[in-house]
């Protein structure tokens, strides 16, 4: 599936973790969770064909979203940790996809 704007995919992900932050409901969460998989997904299969170098940071998007959200192990680590990580992943990737477009 190609996306047409990688961009706003990225802009949505980190709005939803950025919602998701502020909330302890947990039907919130999983639906936080569910948009950001595939979105996730989507991106990187995008990312695949045009950057393969980005599948670091997609899968550390992947990761931390998921353990920030409840449904992975945070390993230690606070929410509020993995959602800076998660957030410096969408940084490298919008840099990534800036790349692209030049």
């Amino acid at each position: 599936m190609r996306m047409n704007d990688p961009k706003q995919a990225l802009n949505k992900i980190e709005d939803l973790l950025n919602a998701a932050r502020g909330t302890d409901d947990l039907f919130h969460r999983a639906a936080a969770f569910s948009a950001i998989s595939i979105l996730v997904e989507n991106l990187g299969n995008h990312l695949k064909k045009y950057a393969p170098y980005a599948a670091e940071n997609i899968e550390s998007l992947r990761s931390h979203a998921s353990s920030m959200l409840g449904y992975d192990v945070t390993i230690g680590h606070s929410t509020e940790q993995h959602h800076l990580w998660a957030l410096a992943a969408i940084a490298a990737l919008n840099e990534a996809l800036d790349k692209l477009s030049r």
